[in-house]
């Protein structure tokens, strides 16, 4: 069973203890930085949902098999196959490059002699660092483009950008408005049927959290008891049995009419890199009455079958 959010977090609750002090640029131990990379998870809804892969290195390759064609051939007892019918896999490598992204919060010696929490504030300040610093990091992992013109955003290409790539499969629903079951059914239709395979239980629609609230108002609006459960919100909504996930970080353009895009992927084919080697410290400087906490870690984003994705560009999110 899953745990809560709330659970995570109490899980992965770093210590004082689990980092150094004032030593230098010390990596946590292998395992706060498991807790550190879970803390930054909890809460955030694709980087607590795709798949996560860490290495010690700062670049590293992860191997890709996959068949496109049948393997499975005609037998003859106690004969080979001949040469033809063997099949081999297809190998490919997808690199890991990760950037490095850093974080320093100066807290004033006032703040910390004032507040009610007192010694329990060092540990406050933990927690929400590293749940922001998580935030930030799917920012980065959804909306990175190297030609952006936001510095942060410049740093990689992230998977909304990566699936508009070679192999992926780009719908453009300018001309559909607000009809999102003919969107979700294009982007299910370009998706070639062998990997389709779990899709009803690992494949996701993920969508702005403008498009669930509208797609709840235009299920609501039948008069149906699946509409009112609908508008009463206690329902996940799914189209052919893909969960549709709203997700804050998605970004949506300021137009008329504001646009989005929708990705359709299987969960486990989006990878969120970590370099294991993540460095959580805090510093004070008496000549500032400051103390500083200060992270930084290495991340990096990757689709590992661009073909598995379907994309749809320019969806009328307009409230």
């Amino acid at each position: 069973m899953s745990l809560t959010n709330q659970e995570l977090l109490e899980k992965a609750t770093l210590l004082t203890t689990d980092f150094p002090g004032t030593g230098g640029a010390a990596p946590l131990s292998i395992q706060a930085a498991d807790k550190f990379i879970e803390l930054m998870q909890a809460g955030n809804v694709m980087l607590s949902d795709v798949r996560t892969v860490t290495s010690n290195a700062a670049k590293w390759q992860e191997a890709t098999l996959d068949f496109s064609s049948r393997v499975a051939k005609p037998g003859v007892e106690a004969t080979r196959l001949g040469t033809g019918d063997r099949t081999k896999p297809a190998n490919s490598m997808i690199e890991i490059s990760t950037v490095l992204l850093r974080g320093e919060i100066p807290v004033s010696d006032e703040v910390m002699e004032d507040n009610i929490a007192r010694d329990g504030l060092a540990g406050s300040l933990e927690r929400l660092i590293a749940d922001r610093f998580g935030y930030d990091i799917e920012e980065l992992l959804i909306q990175g483009d190297t030609g952006s013109g936001d510095a942060y955003l410049a740093q990689l290409d992230g998977w909304v950008k990566q699936a508009q790539g070679v192999g992926g499969h780009v719908y453009s629903a300018t001309s559909d408005g607000q009809d999102y079951q003919t969107i979700f059914k294009k982007l299910l239709q370009s998706i070639p049927n062998r990997f389709k395979k779990g899709l009803t239980t690992e494949g996701r629609f993920y969508v702005p959290i403008v498009l669930v609230e509208q797609y709840r108002d235009i299920l609501s609006s039948r008069g149906t008891p699946l509409g009112d459960l609908t508008l009463q919100g206690t329902g996940e909504l799914r189209y052919q049995g893909i969960l549709i996930q709203g997700v804050p970080q998605f970004p949506v353009s300021a137009a008329t009419p504001d646009t989005g895009q929708i990705l359709l992927a299987h969960r486990q084919n989006l990878i969120a890199g970590f370099r294991r080697n993540i460095t959580f410290e805090s510093f004070r400087d008496p000549r500032e009455g400051a103390t500083s906490f200060c992270v930084t870690a290495r991340v990096d984003a990757k689709i590992s079958q661009v073909g598995a994705t379907a994309i749809a560009t320019g969806v009328n999110v307009e409230p």
